[in-house]
């Protein structure tokens, strides 16, 4: 194996890779503008969503005995009434976000001091209707709150005798940065994944099964270089590719921390140097270990739709213990975890989001990666060396 011919190999695989425009698109443009996309429509999306419900607020109140907590409701500039004849229905159909049912004696049941029981209708497969929910839950709450400061007035007692602990909450993380914080390490992993899968795919099927079909595989296997050379710098090209396409989505990570109108409007999201860096070197490897997998499957390929036809499937796959470890707090990870593929990725690049290093963690991880990638590619030198698979057609 000739370091010389390696380097030429990949050399020219480099300069045809960068000749094709969408390869370039698909690897470098793609994960540089995906997350700054899917963050601004997110972000839009719950934003609208927001000012929906609370310009909409739809309510419909069934009271036929006129209660003080109906007049309650009506002097309430949030709220929106409207009428109903079939509320269950209307609710359903998404004309009334939530009904409330006022029991007849409900006064009556208020002045004697008596518990009275109310009906507060909504659609729990409606996140509309379940902000709506907790939106009139409140007003009904800060009713009763009322009656109970008048009920201790008349008795000339002080409202402080039911609340002999007051609660001063406060946070380790800044409110708005902690939830920027859990909405990456539920995205972020999956995402990188994705990446990792995605970016390698097109070059690594290109450059096995592309060059069957073109014929421009069998006259460099004439040459004096070897076969594992061939596979070395084709594996040193892709891996390439997969280095900027994982600084390309980086970079797109960052740019969508701070712009305008997205998920983390406002969030003030910080990411330290060395987790970037750590996150980048995670996603390399983990690029490494499928294109060289991708690669052998492209060899074994007779045509570049066939090899995407095999390929395909590895997503799909990956989801599975990536989506296993979706909630998991980052904090509270079991060991086991770390040795289960691609979910110990999803759990240590939660861990590096939260600000944790955990040295047995990250060494199981990396140790598992770099196995991996080992195996990947000596499956694809075993592919690279059978005769019967070069030359399957």
């Amino acid at each position: 194996m000739g370091i010389n011919v390696i380097k030429l190999v990949f050399l020219k695989e480099l300069k045809d890779i960068f000749r094709d425009k969408k390869t370039i698109f698909m690897s470098l443009i793609i994960p540089l503008l995906i997350f700054p996309l899917l963050f601004l429509v997110l972000g839009g999306s719950m934003d609208k969503s927001m000012k929906q419900v609370e310009e909409n607020l739809t309510v419909a109140i069934v009271d036929s005995g006129n209660s003080s907590l109906s007049q309650f409701l009506h002097n309430q500039e949030t709220i929106k009434l409207v009428e109903s004849t079939d509320v269950e229905a209307d609710i359903k159909s998404g004309k009334i976000l939530v009904a409330l049912e006022v029991p007849t004696d409900f006064d009556e049941g208020i002045k004697t001091e008596k518990p009275v029981d109310l009906v507060l209708l909504y659609d729990n497969a409606s996140q509309s209707s379940q902000m709506a929910f907790s939106a009139v839950s409140g007003i009904v709450d800060a009713y009763s709150k009322a009656v109970i400061e008048q009920r201790l007035l008349t008795r000339d007692i002080s409202g402080d005798l039911l609340t002999p602990v007051v609660i001063d909450a406060r946070t380790t993380e800044k409110e708005e940065e902690g939830f920027g914080k859990f909405m990456l390490s539920l995205m972020l992993p999956l995402m990188l994944v994705i990446f990792s899968i995605s970016g390698p795919m097109g070059v690594a099927v290109d450059l096995g099964a592309g060059e069957k079909e073109r014929g421009t595989l069998e006259p460099v296997l004439t040459t004096q270089a070897g076969r594992l050379s061939l596979l070395w710098g084709k594996f040193f090209a892709i891996t390439v590719m997969g280095l900027l396409s994982t600084i390309a989505s980086l970079l797109g990570l960052l740019f969508s921390m701070r712009q305008e109108g997205g998920l983390f409007q406002g969030s003030a999201v910080s990411i330290e140097p060395v987790t970037l860096v750590l996150i980048g070197l995670v996603t390399l490897l983990l690029t490494m270990f499928f294109g060289a997998l991708e690669l052998s499957i492209s060899i074994y390929a007779r045509s570049f739709k066939e090899a995407q036809t095999y390929i395909s499937p590895l997503m799909m796959i990956s989801f599975i213990p990536t989506y296993a470890t979706y909630m998991l707090d980052a904090k509270n990870i079991e060991t086991y975890y770390f040795h289960i593929p691609l979910a110990n990725v999803s759990c240590i690049l939660k861990e590096f989001l939260a600000g944790i290093y955990n040295f047995t963690h990250i060494g199981i991880t990396f140790v598992w990666i770099i196995i991996y990638i080992f195996a990947a590619v000596l499956f694809a030198r075993y592919m690279f060396s059978k005769e019967e698979v070069i030359f399957r057609t």
